[in-house]
Formats: C-alpha cells, sequence, structure tokens
C-alpha cells in the first residue's frame, strides 16, 4: 500500500512505541508483580474489575479512523508491534487484533527487568501512547477476575439462591437491600447458638408452658435454645428445625464459614412455641404476638419487634378465631406473617394457620420450578420458594445450618433439608429485604411487590405448578426489591401509585 497518511501514520505509533520502550528503560528493574490473593470457594460469579487485584502487563490500543471508517494503522499494527518485539531485550508485542478496530499489545522483557511492570506505571505508558496522534485512547487490558458474591464456603451448594429460574435470584437482591436495621421472628423450636447464626441472634423467650413438652424442665423462660425435640416413636431424632429456618432467613454471611442467609444482615428474634411432639397453639400464638411488640400477660416486652414472622409450623383445620385474631392484630401493628403451606400433597384451605386470612402462605418448588411432591397447594397459596427435595438426591434439598446431636444438642452441623418449612424462611427473609428499603410498608403492599414480581413457574412435565395452586410464581428477591428501590420505581408505575395509595 503507497499511502503517504497510511505511511505518516505508522511512522508516528513506531515513534510513539519506541519513546514506550525509552521509558522502560528507564524503570528500576526490581519492581515486580503483586500476587493475587487467593479466592474463597463459593459464589456466584459477576465479572467485575478491581484495580487492586492482578497487575496487568497489556494495553488496548484503539487508533483513529480515516474518513471511510478504516484504520489503516490497524493492517500494520502486527508487523509494527513484532518489529519491536523483534529488538533485543525491549518489548512492545502484538498479541491480537480485537473487534472495535482496536489492537491488543503486551509489554514484554525489558532489558535488566525480571518481571513485569506495576499497574501504576502502564498508567503512564499509556499517557505517552495517547499523545500520539494516531492514537484515538488507550486503556489496560485490565484483568477481571470472578467476584465472589460471598465467601462463605458452601454457598455455592445453596442453589436454591441462585439458579437461574428456579432460585431466588438472591444476589441480585442483596445488590438492593441485606435486611440490615430488620428483624425477623422466627416462631418455632428455638435455636441453638450455631457459629453461622449467633452473631445475628437477639435476645428470644421459651413460650412452652407445659415442662412434657418444653423438655427442658422448666416452663416460660427468657432461654429460647433448643434443647431437643425428639419424639419416639414417630420422631426418635431431634430435628433442630428452628437453627434450620433461621439460618436461611439471616445466616451471618461473608464470615467465611459454612451457608449465606437471605436477609444476611437482618437480626432473628428467636421465639420458641415447639417442643416434644410439637406445640400448643396458645403458645404459638402469644409467640406471634410478643415477637410484634405486642403484650403478652406475664411476659416481659419484648424490645426488639418483628417486622416480619416466619411461621414454619401447622396443622390440620380451619384457622379459627385464636389464630385469625392474632393475625389481625399483628397485620394491623404492620408486621408481615410468613406461614408454610404444609407437606401433605394435600389442599392448602385444610392446613392452618397457612389458611389464615392476612398472612403470606408459601407452597415449595424443587429445582426444576415444578412443585414439591410433599408440598400443599391451592387457592390460599400466595407465592412459592424453593423447599427442595432430598429423597432421591440429598443435595437438592436445602442447605442450611443445624445441629449434630441425636436427640440432646452436639456439634455445629449443616444439612440439606425439604420442606415448605424451607421454602417459607426464603420469602419471610425477601420480606426482611423489603422493609430495610420501605420500613413503613404494610403487609398488604408487601404482598403486592412480591406477586407482581415473582418469577413464571417453569413449563415442567410433572407436578406442574401454576398460578391456581402455587401462588403467583417463584420468589425474586432480585425483582422485589429492584421494584421498591427509589431508584427503579421509575420504571415500574404500578408500584409507585401502589407505594403512594
Amino acid at each position: 500500500m503507497n499511502n503517504p497518511c497510511f505511511t505518516r501514520r505508522l511512522e508516528k505509533m513506531v515513534t510513539s512505541l519506541v519513546s514506550v520502550v525509552a521509558l522502560f528503560a528507564a524503570i528500576d528493574s526490581g519492581f515486580a508483580m503483586e500476587p493475587t490473593p487467593a479466592q474463597p470457594t463459593g459464589g456466584s460469579p459477576d465479572v467485575v474489575t478491581n484495580a487492586a487485584e492482578p497487575v496487568t502487563t497489556r494495553i488496548i490500543v484503539k487508533y483513529v479512523e480515516d474518513e471511510a471508517g478504516r484504520v489503516e494503522s490497524q493492517s500494520a499494527a502486527r508487523n509494527a508491534a513484532d518489529s519491536l518485539a523483534n529488538t533485543a531485550n525491549t518489548g512492545i508485542q502484538h498479541v491480537r487484533i480485537m473487534s472495535g478496530n482496536a489492537q491488543v499489545v503486551e509489554v514484554v522483557g525489558i532489558a535488566g527487568m525480571e518481571s513485569v511492570l506495576a499497574f501504576e506505571t502502564i498508567e503512564s505508558v499509556i499517557a505517552r501512547l495517547e499523545a500520539d496522534p494516531a492514537v484515538e485512547y488507550a486503556e489496560p487490558d485490565a484483568i477481571m477476575q470472578i467476584q465472589q458474591a460471598v465467601n462463605d464456603p458452601q454457598f455455592g451448594q445453596q442453589w436454591h439462591y441462585t439458579m437461574p429460574g428456579t432460585g431466588v435470584n438472591l444476589v441480585d437482591g442483596w445488590s438492593n437491600s441485606t435486611g440490615s436495621g430488620i428483624t425477623a421472628a422466627v416462631i418455632d423450636t428455638g435455636f441453638r447458638p450455631h457459629a453461622d447464626i449467633v452473631g445475628n441472634l437477639l435476645p428470644g423467650f421459651d413460650f412452652i408452658d407445659d415442662t412434657t413438652v418444653s423438655n427442658d424442665g422448666d416452663g416460660r423462660d427468657s432461654d429460647a435454645s433448643d434443647p431437643g425435640d425428639w419424639c419416639p416413636p414417630k420422631r426418635p431424632n431431634s430435628s433442630w428445625h428452628g437453627t434450620h429456618v433461621a439460618g436461611t432467613v439471616a445466616a451471618v454471611t461473608n464470615n467465611a464459614i459454612g451457608v449465606a442467609g437471605v436477609a444476611r444482615s437482618a437480626k432473628v428474634v428467636p421465639v420458641r412455641v415447639l417442643g416434644k411432639c410439637g406445640g400448643y397453639l396458645s403458645d404459638i400464638v402469644d409467640g406471634m404476638r410478643w415477637a410484634t411488640g405486642l403484650p403478652v400477660p406475664g411476659v416481659p416486652a419484648n424490645l426488639n419487634p418483628a417486622q416480619v414472622l416466619n411461621l414454619s409450623l401447622g396443622g390440620s383445620g380451619n384457622c379459627g378465631p385464636t389464630y385469625q385474631n392474632a393475625v389481625n392484630d399483628i397485620v394491623t401493628a404492620g408486621s408481615t406473617i410468613v406461614v408454610a403451606a404444609g407437606n401433605s400433597n394435600a389442599n392448602a384451605s385444610g392446613f392452618r394457620p397457612a389458611n389464615c386470612n392476612g398472612v403470606v402462605t408459601v407452597a415449595a418448588t424443587n429445582q426444576a420450578g415444578a412443585r414439591s411432591y410433599y408440598s400443599n397447594f391451592g387457592a390460599v397459596v400466595e407465592i412459592a420458594a424453593p423447599g427442595g427435595e432430598t429423597h432421591q438426591v440429598t443435595s437438592r434439598g436445602i442447605l442450611s445450618t443445624l445441629n449434630a446431636g441425636a436427640t440432646t444438642p452436639g456439634a455445629d452441623s449443616y444439612a440439606f433439608y425439604q420442606g415448605t418449612s424451607m421454602a417459607a424462611p426464603h420469602v419471610a427473609g425477601v420480606v426482611a429485604l423489603l422493609y430495610q428499603l420501605s420500613p413503613g410498608i404494610s403487609p398488604a403492599e408487601v404482598l403486592t411487590i412480591l406477586q407482581n414480581t415473582a418469577q413464571s413457574f417453569p413449563n415442567v412435565s410433572s407436578n406442574q405448578c401454576s398460578t391456581a395452586n402455587c401462588g403467583a410464581g417463584i420468589v425474586d428477591a432480585g425483582a422485589a426489591t429492584a421494584a421498591i428501590s427509589p431508584s427503579k420505581q421509575a420504571d415500574l408505575p404500578w408500584i409507585k401509585l401502589l407505594l403512594m395509595n
């Protein structure tokens, strides 16, 4: 090609590259690359740039285009870079021509230099390159890395948080809210002081007054710890059910151990209402009211009222006035009640408190997004969430915190469980994320957001979920929190109208 314009541009480019080599020669030969920090295991990848991470020695160079949109210098870029690379102990080396009429070059083999240049030195090189009229821009070919959502080593096994289409899209939810400043009450068997939960626990209360059921030698008191709930022959081992549920709601996250919780920065008030072989309705209802900050005779006030209550419990029968009156009082106080639909593969309308008015009733789905084989269903179900199935493959269950004791407490552990009991705390955790974004939101508004942002049920061949039997869809933490986030409300007119009314 005999083109004077091209020749001048090529001469300028080579001159610039030679000046870069001269710059390199003046750099101290003792400067070495910083080691790459070890990456934690587990997590959901998002590609990000981190300037403090590995040093790059490559530069992306974009050349000025001619009037016809061609980059004449680009056609000679390889020869120009290779020519410099062939000079002994010098180094601007062509890597490849890339899209967008740009070229990747690399700094290599500087005389007397044992390793590569620092990131800051690459910036200085770029400044020299950009001084050339033939260069439109130059920038570091930065090294991208997997950005772990959390550093909890078993997070990667919590498919129910991240699996596309059937998990709860939790990482996107965390970009808007983590539940900071919000309290969730777990109305259940109490808790074990598990290392992966204890940092997010607040003082709770034991509402079991029958010492046979309480299994701890006393009646109601401020010790909500779980001594075990084994009940032979039906249940020869303790379930540590409340510990598992609490871990899903708000296990301590980014502590480099175990698992993550949905509302990772929320606090949990444990309310013990279930003991050996179950628990009384009267104890459950007293625990519900107390959790919300409502008065209970003979019990000191709860100093940490909960904005969301999780009830992964239930039994057959109509809701009844005792349950319904408590639900009404709690909803009037502004708290949202999340209830498991039940595990009888039956219509949830026959199970309480799932069939009470004013609660958020949750069905369970499996990894495929179908209704879990055991999950109750029907018109009283508002929404679905992962509850898993362990009967064929254990790891298809819901992974959370547990205790290793067979009957009495043992060491901290983790386990995959299945059930609507595991589905409900996913929703309770998402509700906590919403309350952080809008502390004054009403339970009715919470439900509307959950349902309007839910993921559609996948089209699977068996145990099909639909809006007729499993609620509005699978809860979506990312979409729900984005809908209520002030920066997103302009894109969702329905949520603006909702929050104004």
